[in-house]
């Protein structure tokens, strides 16, 4: 474990927007990161670094596959600990259930359970917390507190980074003397583009649905809604946040279309931070509405 008592965190995966997304989310709450986008790249990064604390792998990638690489850690590198990230199949469950990992995660995945799991694994450093997916005593979650359910559509990996972390971790008013700010226990996944979070409404059945202003024109809002609300799935509430305030005759068409609107134009010297918290206090105070959490 490195000196600020957070850990090194190697990504290996082929997908850029996931990479980075994990990247800067992981930044911003103070882990030391590394990247690696294909396995040739994560066999030089981990022959030449030898303090990694965790490796988060992809299985199925260009070069040197991940079953390949989690070899090589188990028996060049046995202290540090392997998250498998990746498509759920039965030939990636078979292939890592013999060799052990710290975690296995399908995608698209949820961050508040990624995270979840990698403070205990690294909290554990010195135990051997390896299971094996397919066994029938599946290791137990780490939390079993109910959580809102939240899907983001975002067009931007890096900027919903830093903006996932006032929603992932469990209180959100560690740092601030603002009483007023909420706290919740969200499942958090997110998608990068308009229509692709329709899907989600059939897998995932997210409780809300967050919608950048800046991906949607008036029309394409006004579809979307109508497609999600009117969906056997449909969410407990629609968000479309931006910077942008609104007339009040545009706010009561939104509210026909059933979507409420957070104004993050409120920009003091904290600058980004303070629109993160705007969001994530309106998030909150909609799920406390819809009796979600509890304020």
């Amino acid at each position: 474990m490195n000196d600020n008592n957070k850990g090194v965190i190697l990504i290996v995966d082929d997908e850029v927007d996931l990479t980075r997304t994990l990247k800067g989310f992981f930044v911003a709450l103070g882990y030391d990161m590394l990247t690696a986008f294909d396995g040739n790249e994560a066999v030089k990064v981990i022959d030449s670094i030898k303090s990694i604390d965790l490796i988060l792998l992809d299985i199925k990638m260009p070069g040197v596959d991940g079953v390949t690489i989690l070899k090589k850690v188990r028996k060049e590198h046995p202290k540090t600990k392997v998250i498998v990230i990746t498509a759920y199949d039965k030939e990636s469950k078979l292939a890592v259930e013999n060799i052990g990992v710290n975690g296995f995660l399908a995608k698209p995945i949820d961050i508040s359970k990624l995270l979840d799991r990698i403070k205990f694994v690294l909290k554990e450093a010195d135990q051997d917390t390896r299971f094996y997916p397919t066994k029938e005593k599946a290791e137990p979650e780490i939390k079993e507190t109910p959580k809102a359910k939240i899907l983001f559509l975002e067009p931007n990996p890096m900027a919903f980074a830093f903006m996932c972390v006032y929603f992932a971790e469990q209180n959100l008013a560690s740092d601030d003397k603002d009483q007023g700010v909420i706290k919740g226990e969200y499942e958090i996944k997110v998608v990068y583009g308009d229509r692709e979070g329709l899907s989600l409404l059939y897998d995932y059945q997210p409780d809300v649905v967050v919608m950048n202003e800046c991906l949607f024109s008036i029309d394409d809002t006004k579809e979307l809604a109508g497609l999600m609300m009117g969906s056997s799935h449909k969410p407990k509430t629609l968000i479309l946040h931006g910077f942008l305030p609104k007339s009040d005759y545009e706010l009561m068409e939104l509210k026909k279309m059933g979507i409420e609107f957070c104004n993050q134009t409120a920009i003091d010297d904290k600058g980004f931070r303070m629109l993160n918290k705007i969001l994530a206090n309106f998030v909150a105070k909609e799920c406390v509405k819809n009796g979600l959490i509890k304020k």
